[in-house]
């Protein structure tokens, strides 16, 4: 079963969203934020978040790939890279312009919403500098091609391409890709912890901010 690293198109976004639906269900976080959201509503949210990140890359750093599984040209993995970048006055103005943020579906938990990605944007804020150093946003596989390397295929360009840079990257994780990501190298530096009992769940979730330094991890 041969896969291939493609760049992401516009037209891939319906099968990147299948993919992170597919991929997300079960996670005891991002799982909960839309327990209650119809589903086609949900799909519209997601379609529109892709959307939206498609149209602002160029003025995000942004680089976006994709593993194709060739034998039946199905997307079945996508990635998110956002690379170091420095914006004129004009790209700035114009990236002031987006509209990045959320706009929730009824039925959306928004109360885990606003917790959850304020303590990611507060670390974000905290560890990352974006004119100098690499962000791995957005890493998914689909459920039933995991474990087979594919995210090691998509990790490997933007950390790279970090390395030629002498540049760390930052990324957050999730506990299912934790060990992945230590192989390739980066270190926990913090974490975000929610109690998920008053959102439908059970107990506490956790996820992870990791840093890799230039050159580390298995090649």
């Amino acid at each position: 079963m041969p896969f291939q690293v493609l760049p992401a198109e516009a037209s891939d976004i319906p099968d990147i969203v299948a993919v992170h639906q597919a991929a997300w269900v079960d996670d005891p976080i991002v799982g909960r934020l839309m327990p209650d959201v119809d589903p086609k509503a949900k799909y519209d949210y997601d379609l529109d978040f892709y959307q939206k990140r498609f149209d602002s890359k160029t003025l995000t750093g942004s680089v976006m790939h994709k593993v194709v599984d060739t034998d039946t040209g199905k997307l079945v993995a996508y990635a998110r890279w956002k690379y170091p970048y420095t914006l004129t006055p004009e790209q700035q103005a114009e990236k002031d312009k987006l509209d990045l943020g959320r706009s929730y579906p009824p039925g959306t938990n928004e109360e885990l919403y606003e917790q959850f990605f304020g303590r990611i944007d507060t670390l974000r804020q905290k560890y990352l500098d974006e004119e100098k150093e690499y962000f791995l946003h957005i890493l998914i596989v689909s459920p039933e091609y995991q474990r087979k390397g594919l995210g090691t295929m998509l990790i490997r360009e933007g950390l790279a391409a970090a390395d030629r840079d002498n540049a760390r990257t930052y990324i957050e994780a999730s506990p299912k890709g934790l060990g992945l990501y230590k192989k390739h190298g980066w270190k926990e530096v913090d974490e975000i912890v929610m109690d998920m009992r008053p959102h439908g769940g059970t107990g506490m979730a956790t996820e992870k901010c990791l840093i890799r330094e230039p050159g580390a991890g298995v090649a």
